[in-house]
């Protein structure tokens, strides 16, 4: 009768198990990590060797980009040994890429390619070859040549392109101390910094048009003579604000404040903008509606405006969502300060 009963709570608890775990698959399915992780870990505290509630709240620290919190997880659900095969696969691949973000390369490159030949997952497997991909670790770029400075590891396709080799980098690293000072979140590894010669090569890659990046896995990819190549600070911007909205005029200002902070932005703004009539909100919602690139001056002016008047923290803060309305939450006397700013324009 008591092994009945036993049987019986076992067979219970089994169901309820799976019931449970059913549901935290739906709320990740839904992006819903931060209930994921809660849910997760209230169930953990009567079952912490569960391979796959240890995979599932993993995966939703990986996708929250909590990624060395992560680790510990992911690393318990493969050494399960009742863990099923789909389920370490896909653990393998998270964990490659909390590896891959922590400066552990070939840890992660060992991971994704066991992913990729045995190809017991077919999600495992497509997550490992995208991320083989994003990571661009393999022999095609081994060709190229590396150069390193105390942040950025620079990885030229042909660095006899360039003019200047030495102020290019010079530029790049400046404008890394200058934004990870103001804005914070400084990346645990090395940016990867690729500087491409040939742009259809690049585009046959990726698929996409230069430049671009990878705040997750600090990763830059630009055309070697591309004017305003500011990837480095949306990059950089991107990791310590966690934008959720982008607007030209603040994207592109901000580029150009770190790059030129040491000109006299509002007197290079003041050269471009057309002296019959200028709105800042216009050229905010429709940039457009002006000449090409007026986004980059106006917007860097704005943004050392900005700074001189609210400060790092409130710049931080309207950074987040970048429209007229959340600068009005941000900064009470916003509206009016707008009228200033373009009344200094147009002296």
């Amino acid at each position: 009768m008591n092994r009945i009963l036993v049987t019986l709570l076992l067979i219970i608890f089994h169901i309820s198990s799976m019931s449970q775990n059913k549901e935290l698959k739906k709320l990740f399915s839904k992006e819903k990590y931060d209930q994921v992780i809660e849910k997760a870990h209230s169930m953990l505290q009567g079952n912490a060797v569960d391979p796959d509630l240890n995979s599932i709240l993993g995966r939703a620290y990986t996708d929250s980009k909590q990624f060395t919190i992560a680790i510990p997880y992911l690393e318990k659900t493969i050494a399960s040994a009742t863990v099923s095969s789909d389920v370490k696969e896909i653990s393998k691949a998270y964990l490659a890429k909390c590896y891959f973000i922590n400066g552990e390369e070939q840890r992660a490159v060992k991971l994704l390619k066991e992913c990729q030949n045995d190809r017991k997952s077919k999600e495992a497997a497509n997550y490992a070859d995208k991320y083989l991909n994003l990571c661009q670790t393999g022999i095609y770029y081994k060709a190229w040549e590396v150069v390193e400075s105390e942040n950025i590891r620079f990885h030229f396709q042909d660095k006899n392109k360039l003019e200047n080799v030495g102020a290019f980098m010079a530029r790049n690293d400046l404008n890394y101390k200058r934004i990870t000072e103001t804005l914070g979140a400084e990346p645990i590894k090395k940016v990867d910094f690729f500087v491409w010669s040939d742009r259809n090569e690049a585009f046959r890659k990726f698929n996409r048009p230069l430049g671009f990046s990878n705040s997750d896995l600090r990763i830059v990819n630009v055309l070697y003579n591309t004017p305003n190549d500011y990837e480095l600070c949306h990059m950089l911007c991107q990791m310590a604000v966690q934008t959720k909205f982008r607007t030209m005029l603040i994207k592109e200002g901000l580029g150009m404040y770190f790059d030129q902070m040491d000109q006299n932005l509002l007197r290079i703004a003041r050269l471009r903008v057309p002296k019959d009539k200028f709105s800042l909100l216009q050229l905010w919602e429709e940039p457009t509606k002006y000449e090409r690139d007026l986004s980059y001056p106006v917007g860097a002016a704005f943004i050392e405006f900005l700074i001189n008047k609210g400060g790092k923290q409130k710049l931080k803060e309207f950074l987040k969502i970048q429209t007229i309305k959340h600068a009005g939450e941000v900064y009470p006397e916003f509206h009016k300060w707008v009228k200033t700013f373009e009344a200094m324009l147009m002296r």
